[in-house]
């Protein structure tokens, strides 16, 4: 055990706590996010609404960690200088349970990479064993820090683990985020009677893509950067307190932008332009939304009813019919036609 400094001290119980914040912020929004998909696509797939589900649940269990772990360094270990290289089995929990949320996310994305390329294997499998031995060197991580009781003793003898499990994460994130709009380019430029309007729902797919990747590929890297540059201040754990969120709002934000997709879609099909790319209709889409707004005008009936009206207009009133023959002071009389029409 190393003697911690009373600046790494400060710097580690403090990660902790913005770390912890700021992740029980974005877990705020996870949760929102998964009530959203239940209210939006309630006839999707089961096995998508079971991913869903076990991002939620695994996104709580990761929040109910970071607490039980800033109550153990901030209140149980209160007063002992040591306590920030002293690893609480709640904090190798919590790696375990990013890694868990990160290889769902990963495989998720590989499954739709895969898809949008028709089936190519030669890219997708190398990325799916890439996101398998990231899981398996987080599990390794957390069960030898939760044995070890101690980062220092971790950083001496299992740090390429912990290094190598950062690496393979950003890694995999830039594979996917360049091979999604690699294949939106190209789904793009070998369309069929395409349009402006598929164009746009193309290049707007291609900007959430990198900018859903840039997020989590920024957060680990930085998390990365702090565990190489300063191993024993605990801001590298804090910043990994956040990485399992950011991974679990772009899988749902993902999923959730399908519905301003199929609107977009809808809109397109009714122009009569050509389909969207396979990662885009899918088996989740429900049949019901992609059909266009129709109106039934064979039930409308139109009644029209015509009332006319003769006015007579004259200087005088006119004699009757015994007086007529008398006199020659009879005034003209000129009928007035009104014809008023009642809808």
């Amino acid at each position: 055990m190393v003697t911690v400094t009373y600046a790494n001290l400060k710097a580690s119980l403090g990660s902790l706590v913005v770390g912890s914040l700021a992740a029980t912020a974005l877990s705020g929004v996870v949760l929102m996010q998964g009530v959203l998909y239940f209210r939006m696509f309630e006839k999707d797939h089961r096995a998508l609404k079971a991913i869903v589900v076990s991002i939620v649940l695994l996104d709580i269990l990761h929040t109910a960690m970071l607490w039980t772990a800033d109550w153990m360094y901030l209140v149980a270990g209160f007063g002992n200088m040591n306590i920030t290289d002293h690893c609480f089995w709640s904090a190798g929990v919590s790696i375990a349970l990013t890694a868990l949320t990160t290889v769902i996310v990963h495989l998720f994305f590989t499954y739709r990479l895969f898809r949008l390329s028709k089936g190519n294997y030669f890219i997708t499998v190398p990325m799916a064993i890439i996101a398998l031995c990231r899981v398996g060197s987080a599990f390794t991580t957390a069960g030898e820090l939760i044995r070890l009781e101690s980062y220092s003793e971790f950083y001496a003898h299992y740090r390429w683990l912990f290094t190598l499990g950062l690496v393979l994460s950003t890694a995999l994130d830039v594979i996917i985020t360049f091979g999604l709009c690699i294949f939106l380019r190209k789904s793009r430029s070998s369309g069929t009677g395409s349009s402006g309007r598929l164009d746009h729902i193309l290049n707007s797919m291609t900007l959430y893509t990198i900018e859903t990747g840039m997020v989590t590929c920024i957060a680990t890297a930085i998390s990365l950067i702090f565990w190489l540059a300063k191993p024993h201040a605990l801001i590298y754990l804090g910043l990994h307190f956040v990485i399992s969120k950011c991974y679990a709002n772009s899988f749902l934000a993902s999923v959730n932008a399908r519905k301003l997709l199929r609107a977009q879609h809808v809109s397109r099909t009714t122009s009569g332009s050509g389909g969207l790319p396979p990662v885009f209709t899918n088996r989740f889409i429900r049949r019901s939304e992609l059909q266009p707004d129709t109106v039934d005008l064979t039930g409308s009936k139109l009644q029209i009813t015509i009332d006319k009206t003769v006015d007579y207009s004259s200087d005088d009133i006119p004699m009757s019919p015994a007086r007529s023959h008398q006199g020659s002071n009879t005034a003209a009389v000129t009928p007035m036609e009104e014809v008023k029409v009642k809808v």
